[in-house]
């Protein structure tokens, strides 16, 4: 069998931890950054040939899905001890239905954040602070690490290792497509279209790189790859957009799911591989960082893993109930919920409360199922 661990090994209160980590994406950086304070130096494996996601797109942290954190980048730049900077700082969200618009505006709102190979994704400027080599083109399976090294913190973006070990309940299996378009664009304003002709079950996502480019994201679930070919179709026709060329993406069966421990044997499951993205929105970002950071973190302190990640679950159960509601809703209930949006109440609340949480929204959505 082939030997994987290198001299990227420090000693902490006496003994050599060996810790290898399957990913250098957002969980996988995360928890190199925090071992690496504490004098412990990861093997990294990555199986693209860089860092960043496969195709360029972008993405948001919006505030209102994250409280009671006030501020996601305040407060994961303090906790890694980075300097996280975001595309832009978003002051306005529209949000559409087929025959509504409410308009949500505020100093800041979230941010908006790149993905891919670009310098700026915070993929990219996280793997700027951390010193361990990462070792591209390389996939070991994680049954031969798990033998050589005292802890595999699966990294992987997905959760194929996770179901290889039999931990993982997929709940919901998005298709993606999408694309970057030029022309005059405000970086602090994204947008969300709630149509069932366009997005079945889904939405439709725009945020601008900067003034001069944006990508439009059409997500649907349940779908096909059929299916999400011919919503896409409806989306660039209905917008008159003209992808930029080379820049369309396509994700089929994309799995987000939980898994019923975090931790088997020396095995650390982080970010997807560890169910931490919320079925409602699909966001990921903030919990795969933190993930990886509590990995770290178990790693250094001993503590128990499962615990320093369990608030996490609530905040899956409830985001799941969502996804669920959202599922049954046609185009007039959305209709409805953008006009309620419009008036001055509803945007205070969404802007400023720190009140409302994932759980009080789940809570108010069961009782409509």
């Amino acid at each position: 069998m082939r030997s994987w661990a290198t001299v990227q090994t420090s000693e902490k209160g006496g003994f050599i931890i060996k810790v290898a980590i399957l990913g250098a994406g957002f969980a996988g950086l995360a928890c190199a950054r925090h071992l690496e304070q504490n004098g412990i130096y990861p093997d990294i494996f990555e199986k693209r040939h860089r860092v960043g996601e496969r195709f360029p797109n972008m993405e948001a942290i919006m505030h209102l899905m994250h409280r009671p954190i006030k501020d996601s980048l305040v407060y994961l730049n303090n906790l890694l001890d980075v300097d996280l900077k975001p595309a832009a700082v978003v002051h306005t969200v529209e949000m559409h239905s087929p025959n509504h618009k409410a308009v949500i505006t505020g100093k800041n709102l979230g941010y908006s954040t790149i993905r891919g190979h670009d310098d700026r994704s915070w993929e990219c400027q996280l793997a700027n602070t951390v010193k361990a080599h990462i070792n591209f083109n390389c996939a070991p399976n994680y049954s031969e690490l798990e033998k050589e090294y005292d802890w595999v913190v699966v990294a992987t973006g997905d959760s194929s290792i996770s179901r290889d070990l039999g931990v993982w309940t997929t709940d919901l299996e998005p298709f993606l497509r999408g694309c970057i378009i030029k022309g005059d664009f405000d970086p602090g304003k994204i947008r969300l279209w709630f149509n069932q002709s366009l997005s079945k079950q889904g939405y439709v996502y725009f945020a601008p790189y900067d003034s001069n480019q944006a990508s439009i994201c059409t997500a649907a679930a349940p779908s096909s790859p059929d299916d999400i070919d011919d919503l896409w179709a409806k989306t660039i026709d209905h917008f008159g957009i003209t992808p930029e060329p080379g820049s369309e993406f396509k994700v089929e069966e994309y799995k987000i799911g939980r898994v019923s421990t975090r931790r088997i044997r020396n095995i650390l499951l982080t970010g997807n591989a560890g169910g931490f993205i919320e079925p409602m929105m699909g966001f990921g970002q903030v919990p795969a960082l933190l993930s990886g950071f509590y990995a770290a973190q178990a790693i250094v302190t001993g503590a128990d893993y499962n615990q320093l990640t369990n608030w996490f679950n609530k905040r899956y159960e409830s985001s799941l109930i969502l996804r669920k509601y959202m599922h049954g809703l046609d185009d007039k209930a959305f209709d409805r919920i953008v006009l309620a949006l419009k008036n001055r109440l509803s945007q205070s609340i969404m802007n400023n409360s720190h009140i409302i949480q994932l759980a009080i929204l789940a809570r108010m959505a069961a009782l409509r199922m």
